[in-house]
């Protein structure tokens, strides 16, 4: 398999930056996902890895040579991507074999790479069939089965669940999990949803506007995101950030209100965030803060409320499913530690 680097990788669309000076190397044999919002740059900076579109600067390399200027066939990298892309008229065999046959290979050596992959990936029984008889998730595991048996030195995904139902994204994710437990190929994975990076990645890439926010593992980006932006794409429901001003042990917060919360805060705060798992419920009168339930969500497993805090907005608090003793209307108090707080400063970076 191969591990990829990029130097200082920069792409305009003329006078239009859309990756600037990305610097990042991924290990042979990774899971990597590239997460952000629409517009962030993730899928021009998987098609810059694959060869699809040129690097305005910078350099790419595969286990140390450099490719920037080879072609994508030349890179030996195999794309899933969002649409299935499968030929209409050619049965599932033919349309995970159609790449070895350009590249004339035995008939033999062929047959025995595409049944081997149908057998990974429990499509054997689909091999004679059309893409039009089978379902979406079966359509994919053909599309993922037509970069296998490629044997790329790196597999590349972009947004490849995005056409899915819930139900099947959620049975895929599981699919390829395994299947890159399974192979230890290298894999660099592009969404938007940021559930799929958590529930996938080894490592992940947060972008925004071009640039690399945080690389992390899914828990070190969720426990300590290096700005605002991380802190509020990461995580769902996202962050809680509240603005304050520091006074001693206390937080002022935008409306005046005034909460003591026993430690010391630096003077260069702005912003405090807290995950709704990490904010207390409690009956009017207790806790920091004061405010009133807008809206109660049960999901089963976790019960979300929405607590209205008058002037500054609206925050998440996550309790058990079972919890059943909160409603709409109901004024309640909200308990923080000073201990779990993340602390930003006014240009969002983190500062503690």
């Amino acid at each position: 398999m191969a591990a990829i680097e990029l130097r200082n990788v920069r792409k305009a669309f003329g006078t239009v930056e859309v990756i600037g000076n990305v610097n990042l190397s991924i290990e042979d044999g990774a899971f990597v996902i590239f997460v952000g919002p629409s517009g962030s740059g993730k899928s021009t900076l998987l098609r810059l890895v694959a060869g699809l579109e040129d690097a305005t600067a910078g350099q790419i390399l595969i286990d140390g040579t450099d490719v920037t200027q080879l072609g994508p066939a030349e890179r030996q990298l195999s794309m899933v991507f969002q649409s299935y892309a499968l030929y209409p008229t050619k049965t599932v065999r033919q349309n995970m074999s159609f790449g070895l046959e350009v590249a004339r290979l035995p008939k033999a050596d062929i047959r025995t790479r595409v049944d081997a992959v149908a057998d990974i990936l429990k499509i054997g029984e689909y091999l004679d069939r059309k893409p039009r008889a089978l379902s979406g998730g079966q359509r994919q595991r053909v599309a993922i089965g037509r970069a296998i048996v490629r044997e790329p030195v790196a597999f590349l995904f972009d947004e490849p669940l995005s056409n899915l139902d819930a139900a099947l994204r959620v049975e895929m994710r599981i699919e390829i999990a395994k299947l890159h437990q399974r192979l230890g190929a290298t894999m660099i994975y592009v969404t938007h949803d940021q559930v799929e990076a958590m529930t996938l990645a080894d490592r992940i890439v947060v972008l925004d506007r071009g640039s690399i926010q945080q690389v992390g593992t899914p828990m070190e980006l969720y426990q300590r995101p290096a700005n605002l932006f991380v802190a509020q794409f990461i995580g769902s429901p996202k962050m809680n950030v509240l603005a304050v001003r520091p006074d001693g042990s206390a937080l002022v917060f935008a409306d005046g209100r005034r909460a003591d919360l026993g430690v010391s805060f630096p003077p260069r705060l702005a912003h405090v965030g807290f995950r709704p798992e990490e904010v207390q419920l409690l009956s009017i009168g207790q806790g920091h803060l004061q405010g009133k339930v807008e809206v109660v969500e049960r999901l089963g497993s976790d019960t979300f409320a929405h607590v209205g805090l008058g002037e500054l907005g609206i925050i998440t608090a996550r309790m058990p499913g079972n919890v059943l003793s909160i409603s709409p209307g109901q004024p309640v108090g909200l308990g923080l530690s000073g201990n779990q707080l993340h602390q930003f400063s006014r240009d969002g970076s983190r500062l503690s």
